[in-house]
C-alpha cells in the first residue's frame, strides 16, 4: 500500500514521511522532486512562487500524473511507498489514489495538523532549504482557502510538538494497525 503523509504547508508532513519511511524501512517518494521538474515549465512560475499563487490545475495535474506513472514503476520493486503531498484538492488527489489502488492494491491517508501559530513559527524559519516554495505563509494561506476535505477514513496526526514525537506515535499506530487480523 501506499502511506499518504498529507496535511497542509508547514504542518511538517515532509519530515513525518522521512521519518516514517525510515523508522519502517519503506521507500519514501519525494513528489516535491517531480514539482521542481514540472512547475517552473509553466509560464506563470515565477509569479506564482513570488506571489504564493497555487498552480493552475493543469500544472498541478501533470505533477501527479508523473507521480502515478512512478508509482506503476515503483510497484514492480517496493511493496509500499510513503509519499507526502498536501492532497488538498478532491479531482487532484484522487489521481494518486487511483495510482495507489492499481498499483499498490491500496492506501492509507495520514492527515498531519498542528496549531496555526506553530504552523506560521514553522514557515518563518530559513531552515527551509532547497525547498520549491520562495514564501511558504503566502501558500499556506491559499492552500486553506483551497481546500477540500476528505471523504471516508483517515488518520489524524497531531504535531504540535517535535517530529520524533509525531512520527513515533505514528508509526506505532501503523505497526498495530498492520498487526490486526481483520
Amino acid at each position: 500500500m501506499i502511506i499518504f503523509i498529507a496535511g497542509l504547508v508547514g504542518v511538517g508532513k515532509s519530515s513525518i514521511a522521512k521519518s516514517v519511511a525510515d523508522k519502517l524501512s519503506i521507500h519514501y517518494y519525494d513528489i516535491d522532486e517531480v514539482k521542481k521538474v514540472v512547475y517552473p515549465q509553466d509560464p506563470e512560475f515565477e509569479r506564482n512562487i513570488r506571489e504564493g499563487i497555487p498552480f493552475k490545475r493543469e500544472t498541478r495535474l501533470k505533477v501527479f500524473e508523473k507521480a502515478a506513472e512512478d508509482f506503476r514503476r515503483l510497484a514492480e520493486t517496493h511493496e509500499h511507498l510513503v509519499v507526502d503531498e498536501t492532497l488538498h484538492l478532491k479531482e487532484l488527489r484522487q489521481v494518486l489514489l487511483d495510482a495507489a489502488e492499481a498499483c499498490f492494491g491500496g492506501y492509507v491517508i495520514v492527515w498531519v495538523k498542528a496549531d496555526e501559530a506553530i504552523i506560521h513559527q514553522r514557515l518563518e524559519k530559513k531552515e527551509r532549504r532547497d525547498h520549491i516554495l520562495t514564501d511558504p505563509s503566502k501558500m499556506y494561506r491559499s492552500f486553506v482557502k483551497e481546500f477540500e476535505r476528505f471523504e471516508g477514513s483517515y488518520i489524524v496526526c497531531e504535531n504540535n510538538g517535535s517530529v520524533e514525537e509525531a512520527t513515533e506515535t505514528l508509526v506505532t499506530l501503523i505497526r498495530n494497525l498492520a498487526s490486526l487480523k481483520i
